[in-house]
């Protein structure tokens, strides 16, 4: 099978929640097909990066991004039709090059990751072009705009979830099928491609490499009370998260135990998070780290206080195969087949969830029992691997209905 991978980015290095799940779906298709990825190339050092790609037996092309003219001018934000963070992927360069590539190579089919690459898919003739919503984008954004209290902020996010659930829309009903990474995000796309489209929708959720996220292959385990949350710090759910703990939960938090500190992990922290860290020696912002396994085993328990955001996320997977115990949000744990108490623990005010953290600080049995059952959730349902077969079946299926 020959299949074209058309990516927004060079997913090198896998440093992001996006770039994880776009390295190991490729990882896995290699197994059942001939990978062309095609995508644009925003940083200087992505020849580079694509060289590792190229390791795995991927054929890359890269395509240089066409910086002055992708991103919209703040004036024109409110009148263009098309989403701020959709036009920033739209490149004349990328139509040419796709267009020459189709017909050059016999694709079978084309995998369009990410909604922000879904304007392209007109450049493939009748090829089947198959969607993967690492997020359903609309829904993010209006959870921006409902948390945001600024009125021109709120105003402005509102606007782009109408423009971006239009566009949603439109790609939805244009794509061969779509995948989601939840049971929740495909009953909000099948919502999308209506009557005439519902049923050409899959899940394929968010995975983890459960022989690299394990307890043993930590470097050590430490002993201070210590919680910890990773991810790209770039992310504006990411960002809201650690400022609404530090600002709301750990208070309460410190006034139960003032020994506890809190590791901030991901690339790319913003001006308020480094404050918040300088303000309090207790907050530690680390930046980007070689290895977030470090962190996670470090800690005593992973909290994920995200209140906007879509898709699934990816560190409580990396943690719960590390066997810790996870404090988070309901929104936080949306679309992870996780059960409340026995392989996590939830709280959605600050008061409900300083207090899931303090009973669990104090309690090593429950903090093992939890990581035990989280563990064993990840190894049924979260391995790459049974992941890779779901999606190579659902592929089979495309290209044998195409040649009958």
């Amino acid at each position: 099978m020959r299949l074209l991978f058309l990516a927004p980015r060079v997913p090198w290095p896998a440093d992001t929640g996006g770039k994880i799940r776009t390295v190991n779906i490729l990882k896995q298709m290699t197994k059942f097909a001939q990978i062309h990825l095609a995508c644009l190339s925003f940083e200087k050092n992505d020849p580079e990066y694509a060289k590792e790609l190229k390791k795995l037996g991927i054929a890359v092309t890269l395509i240089p991004a066409e910086e002055p003219g992708m991103i919209p001018k703040a004036a024109g934000i409110m009148l263009n039709p098309i989403p701020c963070s959709i036009a920033k992927y739209y490149s004349k360069s990328m139509e040419r090059v796709l267009k020459s590539l189709q017909q050059t190579y016999p694709f079978d089919a084309v995998h369009v990751d990410h909604v922000h690459m879904a304007h392209y898919s007109h450049c493939f003739n009748n090829r089947p072009c198959i969607l993967d919503e690492h997020n359903v984008e609309y829904k993010i954004l209006e959870r921006c705009a409902k948390a945001e209290k600024t009125l021109l902020k709120k105003i402005i996010y509102a606007a782009q979830a109408n423009k971006m659930k239009n566009f949603e829309t439109r790609q939805i009903r244009l794509c061969s099928r779509y995948l989601a990474v939840s049971d929740d995000d495909l009953r909000l796309l099948d919502e999308l491609a209506g009557t005439q489209r519902k049923g050409r929708g899959h899940v394929i959720p968010n995975g983890v490499d459960v022989d690299f996220f394990q307890s043993s292959n930590a470097p050590f385990t430490g002993s201070e009370d210590a919680l910890a949350f990773t991810g790209s710090m770039d992310w504006i759910p990411n960002d809201d998260a650690v400022v609404f703990f530090c600002r709301e939960v750990l208070p309460l938090i410190w006034e139960q135990n003032p020994n506890v500190k809190f590791y901030i992990v991901g690339k790319n922290p913003s001006a308020t998070v480094k404050e918040l860290a300088q303000k309090d020696p207790r907050i530690v912002v680390t930046g980007r780290v070689d290895d977030v396994r470090t962190y996670i085993q470090l800690a005593k328990i992973f909290v994920v206080p995200i209140r906007i955001g879509g898709g699934t996320r990816l560190k409580i997977l990396e943690a719960m195969s590390m066997r810790k115990a996870v404090v988070s949000t309901t929104v936080g744990a949306e679309g992870i087949a996780c059960t409340k108490d026995v392989d996590i623990v939830l709280g959605d005010t600050p008061q409900a969830f300083a207090q899931q953290v303090i009973v669990l600080l104090k309690d090593q049995r429950k903090r093992e029992a939890l990581g035990t059952a989280a563990r064993k959730l990840v190894l049924e349902k979260y391995d790459w691997r049974i992941i890779g077969k779901k999606l190579d079946q659902i592929y089979e299926d495309i290209t044998n209905a195409r040649q009958q």
